[in-house]
């Protein structure tokens, strides 16, 4: 009896879990590809991905607050705020890249990636065609 009891609770407790949707870390908000001929006559690019904002946790420490709030507070990531976020912007602009390069048809024969720039949110690739 004990054990079905357990074996119950057990399995709604992991099927509770299973059902709550994920939220994602960052959520892209834009992607613009710019391109143009330098003067060196070189097709070059700048491709940007800009992510929604995170809003910022605030604690009320005009009360007290609960272990579930400080853990909350804890955890949270911002992309301004994390490298390990902005590394993973970092990737995802990479891999966006690639596929703004194919559907403009641009950088046919591939391409080098020589600068990376950052701002608040967004991460700006830039490059030449090969």
């Amino acid at each position: 009896m004990i054990r079905v009891s357990l074996l119950f609770g057990a399995a709604l407790l992991l099927s509770a879990c299973s059902s709550k949707p994920e939220v994602p870390i960052m959520e892209v908000e834009s992607q613009q590809l710019h391109q143009r001929v330098n003067a060196k006559g070189q097709d070059e690019f700048a491709f940007v991905v800009t992510v929604k904002a995170t809003p910022q946790v605030n604690l009320d420490t005009t009360k007290p607050v609960s272990r579930r709030e400080l853990k909350r507070f804890a955890q949270q990531q911002r992309v301004e705020d994390s490298p390990e976020l902005k590394l993973k912007l970092e990737d995802e602009a990479v891999a966006r890249l690639r596929q703004a390069l194919e559907d403009a048809s641009y950088c046919e024969s591939g391409y080098k990636i020589e600068r990376v720039f950052w701002r608040n949110r967004s991460v700006q690739l830039r490059g030449v065609c090969q």
